[in-house]
């Protein structure tokens, strides 16, 4: 069954499938307190003071950690074709 999203064998992605992949391979490129802070703070809606405790981390640590989470994922925000600078 083919779906409107569906990509051909012999063809590139579609656009969304691309920004899917390249937002896995970010997240996957970050080291895992970084992911976790992004993910729980981001998606979860989980507050910095709720995470410093959970997570054994300052303010200052989760803080740092969220904005280098950040940062690569805007690294993967390029024009198709260029590398992500995100290490």
């Amino acid at each position: 069954m083919s779906t409107p999203n569906a990509t051909d064998a012999a063809g590139p992605p579609c656009p969304a499938e691309q920004v899917w992949t390249d937002f896995l391979s970010a997240l996957d490129r970050l080291p895992a307190d970084a992911r976790l802070v992004l993910l729980l703070h981001d998606v979860a809606g989980t507050p910095l003071d709720v995470l410093m405790p959970l997570l054994g981390l300052s303010a200052a640590d989760c803080r740092q950690r969220l904005d280098a989470a950040h940062a690569c994922l805007r690294a993967y925000v390029r024009p198709p074709g260029e590398p992500p600078a995100c290490p």
